[in-house]
């Protein structure tokens, strides 16, 4: 099947077209980018939104499809669920030619939503600025984009949330002022990213009060400063960490067995095992895959599937 014959297909009956089909959109050069669009603006919103979410999903499943030239395409779309589903695909794009359309939605009259997973996009470029991957300026350019949010005090919550947690690898200072402060806050959603953003500033000396967060009350702080220590990557949080493998609620668990792969070493290594001899179901799948990814950091070119 061409690309025309695949978008007359998406015209006529979208609910007619099998998935497979779609191979036909990934990795558009600029000419057929150019032959999508006529055939994108022609469509209905309803189909439109089905394309969108349709693509994301297919590129989170496979890393042969690459559709991100029609999720740039769409940054500038005027309906929301294919512009947040747009961003969404976008997740694995690393590109400095879409930080100036993602702060242009960030900082618009879109929805909170939308603006929100704006700012979730722009949160992996810091990482690569400071590894040198990036232009400074583009560096520049997202941290005042993400600290004129955290400034304006009428901004909305969610995207305060997620601006605060994008913005926290550059550990300024003043980042970290406004970390303390919403950790000291009276808002629970505002303390369990700030628990997450401390993670994420990549300060150690941090590590205590998100060991002491690991007992917390509330299963999304657990959860949160589970992730944080797998953040910071210091070996120090393991022995803590394992008690979450008991914990009432499975997604803490679950947090508790990635942050043990991502942190590693022979005490992690040993718990994971035992996780996959003892452990349920669920969580002896979980605990098998962190083991694979730490036997491959270990040693790439001897690494088995065979746990």
């Amino acid at each position: 099947m061409s690309l025309e014959s695949f978008l007359e297909a998406l015209a006529e009956d979208s609910n007619e077209v099998d998935l497979g089909d779609f191979f036909e959109a990934s990795g558009l050069l600029p000419e057929e980018l150019v032959i999508f669009a006529r055939a994108w603006f022609g469509f209905t919103v309803e189909n439109q939104r089905w394309i969108i979410a349709t693509m994301a999903e297919l590129a989170e499943d496979s890393s042969e499809l690459d559709f991100s030239a029609v999720f740039r395409m769409c940054l500038k779309d005027k309906d929301e669920e294919v512009l947040e589903k747009a961003i969404e695909g976008l997740w694995e794009d690393e590109d400095r030619a879409i930080i100036p359309g993602l702060i242009q939605v960030l900082h618009s009259d879109k929805s909170p939503q939308v603006r929100a997973a704006a700012a979730v996009a722009l949160g992996k470029f810091p990482a690569l600025v400071q590894e040198g991957k990036l232009l400074a300026k583009d560096g520049d350019s997202i941290l005042e984009s993400l600290m004129d949010i955290l400034k304006d005090s009428g901004q909305p919550l969610e995207v305060v949330r997620r601006s605060m947690e994008a913005v926290a690898p550059f550990n300024t200072p003043e980042i970290r002022k406004f970390v303390t402060r919403a950790y000291k806050g009276d808002d629970p959603l505002l303390k369990s990213s700030s628990i997450y953003a401390m993670g994420r500033t990549g300060e150690v000396s941090l590590l205590p009060v998100i060991i002491k967060e690991l007992k917390n009350a509330e299963p999304s702080i657990r959860y949160e400063s589970a992730h944080a220590c797998a953040e910071l990557g210091d070996e120090d949080a393991v022995p803590h960490l394992i008690a979450l493998l008991d914990d009432d609620d499975n997604q803490v668990q679950l947090a508790g067995i990635s942050a043990l792969g991502k942190i590693g070493g022979p005490l992690a290594k040993k718990v994971l095992v035992n996780c996959v001899k003892d452990g349920d179901a669920v969580l002896e799948d979980a605990a098998r895959s962190e083991l694979e990814n730490i036997e491959f950091l270990e040693d790439p070119m001897a690494f088995s599937s065979e746990v």
